[in-house]
């Protein structure tokens, strides 16, 4: 609202400087009463910022396999998978079978005293959880931050494939399933996908 001055007063300098600091005043009531707009300040904006890119680094899955071995061998369309009671996750079977099956590899899993001499290839697995608060959490929740997966075929080793989060945790928070795709695309088709950087003579 604009501030009105009496018609007919004789305005004295130091009068005026009264309606100055009244209308300074006044101007402030009006930004907070909504008759004019604000600006978020910038350093909201860039705390926003960070922690939208902290978070996304954190849900952000390794996009290679660490440590792979690989020996030449013939391809297979099925395995079995040995399933491994101290690594209790219980995500961690399922995402390896959607990931072999996306490759074209059938798989079953059987205890570890109880796979059949009729699997040829058997896959066994590690793999290690931690626990803690996730940024803007407030409960303790599990993820996983270590695994590893062997390929053998009757005992002899065809392939191996392991990952870990670094120091700082990047990737903590990603899906299982994405931490694992890297390790299964290893030991199915190589490092790479085929294009094998490592390769034990074999």
């Amino acid at each position: 609202m604009p501030i009105t001055v009496p018609r007919f007063s004789f305005v004295t300098p130091k009068r005026a400087a009264r309606h100055g600091i009244r209308a300074a005043g006044c101007g402030a009531l009006l930004a907070l009463s909504g008759c004019s707009l604000l600006s978020i300040s910038p350093t909201v904006e860039v705390v926003k910022a960070a922690g939208l890119a902290a978070s996304n680094v954190l849900h952000t899955a390794p996009t290679s396999a660490r440590d792979v071995v690989w020996h030449p061998h013939p391809a297979y369309d099925n395995l079995c998978i040995e399933l491994n009671r101290v690594a209790h996750p219980h995500d961690v079977v399922p995402s390896i079978q959607a990931e072999l099956a996306a490759l074209g590899v059938q798989s079953r899993v059987y205890e570890a005293s109880g796979v059949p001499f009729t699997c040829r290839v058997v896959l066994s697995y590690t793999a290690f959880i931690q626990w803690e608060v996730p940024t803007f959490g407030t409960d303790a929740e599990p993820y996983l931050a270590m695994a590893s997966l062997t390929v053998r075929e009757q005992g002899r080793v065809l392939a191996n494939a392991s990952f870990a989060l670094d120091a700082m945790g990047f990737g903590k928070w990603a899906a299982t399933r994405s931490k694992l795709a890297p390790l299964v695309r290893a030991v199915v088709r190589g490092p790479d996908g085929g294009a094998v950087a490592k390769v034990a003579g074999g």
